[in-house]
């Protein structure tokens, strides 16, 4: 009953904000030019109007309504079959990230943890550390650099870091978007396990003679697990936040990619001139983006609402 109602709410929060993020980008773009005698232009300034906002609603609800697919995105293809095609080719490097930065993410942590007290602690905690510090898109971009120089250096064969066209592509693309997850992982796991480990539980295990390995691997993980899930959802943040940066820095035409063309606006204008947006794709790939989120926090809150008894339930063995 409790994980029902969990979903219960994290529906309603999800629709309450992908309707207030609707209403936002359906914002009227009217603008009011100040020019010159000669025409020139002098200043212009935003202007709000709560009519022509309801009436943009309106327009917009009128148009997905009435025209089949969500409208024409060009000749023969709907905004509907762009917009899944682009959220299938992104969610083909989004998946495996999140599989990698969590499996691997885990197995670090757990390396961390157990090499603390010993010399192997700086490629352990300490690079966890340092590469937790540094900006991913710094890390990124050196990445893409050292990719180009190694390769000039006939070090590594070639390798295309640009395009959505290649496997190459696909494995850049899905490394990127691991780095800073896959180390947020390791540090949850590390945390989790230097937590658990002051337990009572864990002492008198110690106590009988119970081997270090077995402590770790059969108590240890196994109650730490219900933690390090509940950060699901932080790592899908992690990743989406990340894809519209490595989508854009290596030319993958995915979702997040043509997320930023479709709200791109053109430097140059023209005094007098009305901005006109219409966002149905826009509003499509947010709407998928926010369904990822919805299932990234359902999942996390389901997971956790089930192995929370088991934790309780080994704590009193």
């Amino acid at each position: 009953m409790n994980i029902i109602k969990k979903i219960l709410t994290q529906s309603i929060i999800w629709l309450i904000t992908f309707l207030l993020l609707v209403v936002f980008m359906l914002l009227p773009r009217d603008v009011k030019y100040e020019s010159g005698e000669a025409g020139n232009f002098i200043d212009a300034n935003y202007v709000y109007s709560i009519d022509s906002h309801i009436k943009q609603i309106k327009k917009f609800y009128h148009y997905i309504t009435h025209n089949p697919g969500l409208g024409k995105y060009r000749d023969n293809i709907t905004n509907l079959e762009h917009i899944t095609d682009k959220v299938l080719k992104s969610l083909w490097i989004i998946i495996p990230a999140l599989f990698l930065s969590l499996l691997a993410g885990i197995a670090k942590g757990i390396f961390d943890y157990w090499s603390k007290d010993k010399k192997a602690s700086i490629i352990g905690k300490g690079s966890t550390w340092l590469f937790l510090s540094i900006p991913d898109l710094f890390l990124i971009i050196s990445l893409q650099l050292s990719i180009l120089a190694l390769y000039e250096m006939g070090w590594i064969p070639h390798i295309t870091i640009y395009g959505s066209d290649s496997i190459d592509n696909y494995l850049i693309c899905i490394l990127f978007l691991s780095i800073y997850p896959f180390f947020y992982v390791a540090n949850i796991t590390y945390t989790s396990f230097k937590e658990e480990e002051g337990n009572d539980y864990i002492r008198t295990a110690k106590s009988k003679g119970i081997h270090s390995f077995k402590i770790l691997y059969i108590h240890i993980f196994k109650n730490c697990m219900p933690s390090i899930l509940s950060h699901t959802n932080t790592v899908i943040l992690y990743i989406l936040s990340n894809l519209f940066i490595v989508e854009r820095l290596t030319d993958f035409r995915g979702a997040a990619f043509y997320f930023w063309e479709s709200v791109r606006y053109s430097p140059i204008f023209t005094v007098g001139q009305q901005f006109t947006f219409f966002p149905v794709d826009t509003i499509g790939f947010i709407f998928y983006f926010t369904i990822f989120i919805f299932f990234a926090n359902t999942i996390s809150n389901v997971v956790t609402s089930l192995a929370n008894p088991l934790r309780k339930v080994d704590h009193n063995k």
